[in-house]
């Protein structure tokens, strides 16, 4: 059987997203993703960071810290879409 995750575990990762999201939003400001294919980029070069990482075996901590960059681009992916600031 796996190991059963606790809300509050979850409720800690989506805590740290928004942080986190704050955090890149004030680095790089609220501009909108130009294109679906802007998304598709930003997203295929997070997971191939992801990927390059779990093949060198770096630290879980690491491989996390790869994961929120992926959710982050996905999350804010997911809000230039909601508000049709996307040039297509």
């Amino acid at each position: 059987m796996r190991k059963q995750i606790s809300e509050k575990a979850i409720d800690g990762v989506i805590y740290e997203l928004r942080q986190t999201i704050k955090m890149r939003l004030e680095e790089k400001g609220y501009g909108s993703f130009a294109s679906k294919h802007e998304i598709l980029g930003i997203l295929e070069e997070e997971m191939k960071e992801y990927v390059d990482a779990v093949h060198e075996n770096v630290p879980t901590s690491y491989l996390s810290h790869e994961l929120m960059d992926i959710a982050v681009a996905c999350v804010f992916g997911c809000a230039c879409i909601e508000e049709e600031g996307l040039d297509w």
